[in-house]
């Protein structure tokens, strides 16, 4: 069962300004004037050709009468919880694989559903309601593929079964763009070597497909375009990676003022590390130019941290050279991100760390004490606000 929370930033920003649930084009990820990308969009503007990832520009030109607002991942951290809790109630294994969505495994309940679970699924989305008060579509598949193509088709707020021996059939009729793991770039080169349809892929033979595409890749299609996916879901699997971004409104050529945005970049990555128990066993600096040139750096920790200031200096030692790069090529800087790859879960405190290190995570605890229970902004570092002009 793959349950997939609808329009899921749009809802929750929504329920925290009010004045925003009566409007039907609503997009999230910015304000109008800046140059970010979609997070989302309401069904209504959806209706204009606004999709997520999107530039707020191309956003704002194809639905010039929408609210655009900026959202809060706390928010959206704790809605998505809420609805974690309530999927791992039901299935012997549940596991939320994005804040909008999840999966729940029956495998080894037939005597319980013996026919469908059209009113398991039923259950699942009203206490999803009741916990969160967001809305919710569920695909039911024999795999993982087919459980989320289902919630897909039932979208907005509708239920898709697709019971064993179903699924060729039900696939025959999508583009391949439709299935999972086929993003425009792949679509874009099959189309070229003139596939474009599942039914195509089912009724070509082998020889000939492998022909056109390889044998590997041929032989994925082939699996896909008969409906076969993973069956195997682990509860517990940790995330690949956290990361923030920002993309400025005006191209930056300031070093100081990336240095402060990388402070709250790395406060915000660390943050959220502590919070879900991981440490990260490397960084992963991403810098765009002004003239959409994009650029990515990595750096191996030399021992997995969450700490603020053991994640800060290797980032500042991969974003001087990058912008120096930039400032090369007369550029300036469109957009800044910092990831936290390689990710495990957080050990106790060593007991022979060194006093300044204590130090650093005693301090540590209390800001995050601090912001559990009045929000991120309530303490962070004064460096990361610039320094005010004096007065004559």
């Amino acid at each position: 069962m793959h349950v997939d929370l609808d329009a899921f930033f749009v809802e929750v920003c929504r329920q925290h300004q009010p004045d925003l649930r009566d409007v039907e084009l609503l997009i999230v990820g910015g304000r109008r004037e800046s140059r970010g990308v979609v997070q989302s969009a309401s069904y209504g503007a959806r209706r204009f050709g606004v999709r997520s990832g999107m530039p707020i520009g191309q956003a704002a030109r194809l639905c010039p009468d929408a609210t655009f607002v900026r959202g809060d991942f706390a928010h959206y951290r704790t809605a998505s919880r809420a609805v974690q809790a309530v999927i791992e109630l039901h299935a012997p294994v549940a596991a939320m694989t994005g804040l909008d969505e999840g999966y729940l495994d029956f495998s080894g309940t037939d005597l319980l559903h013996p026919v469908s679970l059209l009113d398991q699924a039923e259950r699942v989305r009203n206490e999803i309601a009741a916990a969160s008060g967001l809305s919710c579509s569920i695909g039911i598949g024999p795999n993982r593929m087919i459980a989320k193509i289902a919630s897909d088709y039932a979208k907005p707020r509708a239920i898709c079964e697709v019971r064993p021996g179903w699924e060729r059939g039900f696939v025959a009729g999508l583009s391949l763009a439709a299935l999972p793991g086929i993003g425009p770039k792949t679509a874009q080169r099959l189309m070229e070597r003139g596939l474009t349809d599942v039914a195509q892929i089912q009724a070509i033979p082998a020889d000939e497909l492998e022909r056109l595409v390889g044998r590997d890749e041929a032989a994925s299609l082939r699996r896909r375009a008969d409906g076969r996916g993973g069956s195997v879901l682990r509860a517990h699997d940790l995330p690949k990676s956290v990361s923030r971004e920002t993309t400025f409104n005006r191209d930056v050529f300031s070093a100081e003022e990336l240095d402060r945005v990388l402070l709250l970049l790395t406060a915000r990555v660390a943050g959220q590390l502590r919070d879900e128990g991981l440490v990260a066993g490397a960084i992963v600096l991403k810098l765009r130019h002004g003239d959409f040139v994009t650029v990515t750096r990595r750096r191996t920790l030399a021992s997995p941290t969450a700490m603020d200031a053991e994640l800060l200096a290797p980032a500042r030692e991969l974003l001087a050279p990058a912008f120096a790069a930039a400032r090369a090529r007369h550029q300036g800087v469109r957009l800044l991100g910092l990831g936290a790859v390689r990710l495990a879960p957080s050990d106790v405190a060593d007991l022979f760390e060194t006093p300044e290190r204590s130090r650093q995570r005693d301090l540590t605890t209390a800001v995050d004490r601090v912001r559990a229970r009045f929000g991120f902004d309530a303490v962070h570092s004064a460096r990361i606000k610039p320094k005010s002009k004096s007065k004559d």
